[in-house]
């Protein structure tokens, strides 16, 4: 699945900073950042690896590739930051993720994952179910531009 940018409805996650994000350096440390991506995804796509009690489930995606575009720092605040995630691409078995950290009108970062789904048994990449596919396209939107090296 492509989209075009007319399609475009990503998830909307509202975080809190936590004094624990926030480095030595004073701005959000880039692991907190990659913890932001990890629970907006869960928050928007709940069925992808536990359920809503921490049970395991068919789904097991794992990330195979992180690429993030660190924008503004971003300090410790009150204010929740917003975490937009959608989905510019599904393959067989592979789904892309883009994000887009936000606070007021300061974008703090864009970043895309590319996950792939693995059988639980074997480990080996297995096809998206129609049920899988049908929640990842709730939430369409386009590839990122990101900077190059």
């Amino acid at each position: 699945m492509t989209t075009s940018e007319t399609e475009f409805h990503p998830a909307r996650v509202s975080m809190q900073v936590r004094w624990s994000d926030v480095d030595l350096f004073g701005h959000v440390n880039n692991a907190a950042f990659l913890r932001y991506l990890d629970d907006a995804r869960f928050s928007a796509f709940t069925r992808m690896g536990v359920d809503e009690l921490g049970a395991l489930t068919e789904a097991l995606l794992v990330v195979v590739k992180h690429e993030i575009d660190y924008r503004a720092p971003l300090t410790f605040t009150q204010v929740p930051v917003v975490v937009e995630v959608w989905v510019p691409r599904i393959g067989r078995s592979s789904v892309d993720f883009c994000y887009r950290v936000t606070s007021g009108e300061t974008e703090h970062l864009v970043a895309r994952s590319r996950m792939v789904q693995l059988d639980r048994d074997t480990h080996r990449p297995r096809p998206f179910t129609d049920e899988e596919r049908t929640a990842f396209e709730a939430h369409p939107g386009p590839e990122l531009d990101l900077r190059s090296w």
